[in-house]
C-alpha cells in the first residue's frame, strides 16, 4: 500500500468567526431575485441585525446656516488718463524799447546839470570861492546862508506854526490837581504832590517859551509884522501863566487863582510894556544859557583834537572860559564877543555836522542868539 500525500480538505473548513454563512445560490434555471427599487432600503441580510450592535443615537443635526448675501462692492473708478507732456518753451528775451535821443542845446544842458548839483545863485557860489581863496572859511551862519539862503527862515517858521499851536493847546488842556476835604494847619502851605504838579506845569510853560522865543526874535529882526501879531498873544499868555505859577509856588498868591483863571471865560489882561520887556529879558538870559550848553556839545562832538588844541592856545579861549563858566552873569559885550568867537570856530566843522545841526531844533536857538549879539 503506497503512501502518498494526504490531500487537504478545504471544503469542510468552518467559516471565519463573526461572519454569517452566505445564502445558498439559486437553483439552476431559476431567475435571479429582482434588485430593489430606487430609493428603497436594501433588504437586511439574514440574521445581520441580530449580529450587529445597535447604532448610537445621534442628535438631530441643525440645519446648515443660510448664507447672507454679500453686498456687491462699488465699482472702482478707472484712473484718469495721463495728460500729454508739455514741451518746454525757450525763455523769452525782453525787448528793450528804443530810446530816441533828444537834442538839447548847449545852454539847456548846462543849466540842467547846474540845477541838479546846486540850487544856489552864482553870487553865493562866487562869494564862497572868494572866501576860500583868501583863507577865510567863514562862520557857521555864513555857511548856513550860502547853503540854504535867507528864504528858508520864512519856510521854517511857517512849517512849525501848526506844531506850536498844538503844544499850546496841550498846555492849556493839561489837568490840574486839586486837593479836597483835607484839613491843613497852615492854609497857605501846599502839599508836596501839588508842588510837584505846579513845578511840572511851570517847566512845560518855560520850555514852550524857549521854543517860541527864537521864532519871535527872527520875525522881529526881519520885520515880519504878520508873524509878530500871531506870536505876541501866545507869548504874552504864556508869560502871564508863568508869572502866576511862580507866585503860587512862592506862596505870594493863593492856588485858587489858578482855578479862577482856568474857569474864567474872559481874556486875561495883557501885561504892560515894562513888565513884558522884563520877562523878555529874563527869557533871553535863559536862552543864552541854553546856547552855551549847545556850543559845548558841538565843540566836543564835531571838532578834532588838533582844532581844540589850537583853539585852547588862542586869544578867544579866555573869553570862552569866562563866559562858559558862568553864562548867566555875562554882560552884553561879553556875550557878543563869545558868540563871535564861537561862530568862527564852529564854521570849521565838517559838512555833515553842519547839515545835521542846521536841521535840528537847537539851531533855532543859535540863530536867535546870533540875531541878538552878532
Amino acid at each position: 500500500m503506497g503512501l502518498g500525500k494526504k490531500k487537504k480538505d478545504g471544503t469542510n473548513l468552518p467559516p471565519p468567526p463573526g461572519l454569517m454563512p452566505l445564502p445558498p445560490p439559486p437553483a439552476p434555471g431559476m431567475p435571479l431575485p429582482p434588485p430593489p427599487a430606487p430609493g428603497m432600503p436594501l433588504p437586511p441580510a439574514p440574521n445581520m441585525a441580530a449580529s450587529l450592535p445597535p447604532a448610537p443615537q445621534m442628535s438631530p443635526a441643525a440645519p446648515p446656516p443660510v448664507p447672507t448675501p454679500v453686498a456687491a462692492a462699488p465699482p472702482i473708478a478707472a484712473p484718469p488718463a495721463p495728460l500729454p507732456a508739455i514741451e518746454a518753451l525757450p525763455p523769452s528775451v525782453p525787448q528793450t524799447p528804443a530810446v530816441t535821443p533828444v537834442a538839447q542845446s548847449d545852454a539847456d544842458s548846462y543849466s540842467g546839470l547846474y540845477a541838479k548839483k546846486s540850487g544856489k545863485p552864482l553870487q553865493q557860489v562866487y562869494g564862497h570861492i572868494e572866501r576860500i581863496s583868501q583863507g577865510d572859511i567863514g562862520s557857521l551862519l555864513d555857511r548856513y546862508s550860502d547853503r540854504f539862503g535867507h528864504e528858508l527862515d520864512r519856510d521854517i517858521i511857517v512849517m512849525r506854526k501848526d506844531e506850536r499851536e498844538d503844544k499850546i493847546a496841550v498846555i492849556r488842556d493839561s489837568p490840574t490837581v486839586e486837593l479836597l476835604n483835607q484839613v491843613e494847619e497852615d492854609e497857605s502851605a501846599l502839599e508836596p504832590d501839588t508842588l510837584v504838579e505846579l513845578n511840572t506845569q511851570l517847566k512845560t510853560v518855560e520850555d514852550e517859551l524857549r521854543r517860541l522865543k527864537p521864532e519871535y526874535q527872527a520875525a522881529k529882526e526881519e520885520g515880519d509884522r504878520e508873524l509878530l501879531r500871531e506870536l505876541r498873544p501866545s507869548l504874552e499868555s504864556l508869560m502871564a501863566e508863568r508869572k502866576l505859577l511862580k507866585a503860587v509856588i512862592s506862596g505870594e498868591t493863593d492856588i485858587d487863582e489858578l482855578f479862577k483863571n482856568d474857569n474864567s471865560e474872559d481874556v486875561p489882561e495883557a501885561e504892560s510894556a515894562e513888565e513884558y520887556e522884563e520877562e523878555d529879558d529874563q527869557v533871553e538870559g535863559d536862552l543864552f544859557i541854553d546856547f552855551v550848553a549847545i556850543v559845548d556839545a558841538l565843540l566836543g562832538n564835531n571838532l578834532s583834537e588838533d582844532a581844540i588844541s589850537t583853539f585852547s592856545q588862542s586869544d578867544g579861549f579866555e573869553i570862552f572860559k569866562a563866559v562858559g563858566s558862568s553864562p548867566g552873569d555875562a554882560d552884553e559885550s561879553e556875550r557878543s564877543e563869545f558868540f563871535s568867537v564861537i561862530d568862527k570856530l564852529l564854521g570849521g566843522m565838517p559838512d555833515e555836522a553842519v547839515h545835521g545841526f542846521v536841521e535840528s531844533d537847537d539851531f533855532e536857538i543859535y540863530r536867535a542868539i546870533g540875531a541878538m549879539y552878532s
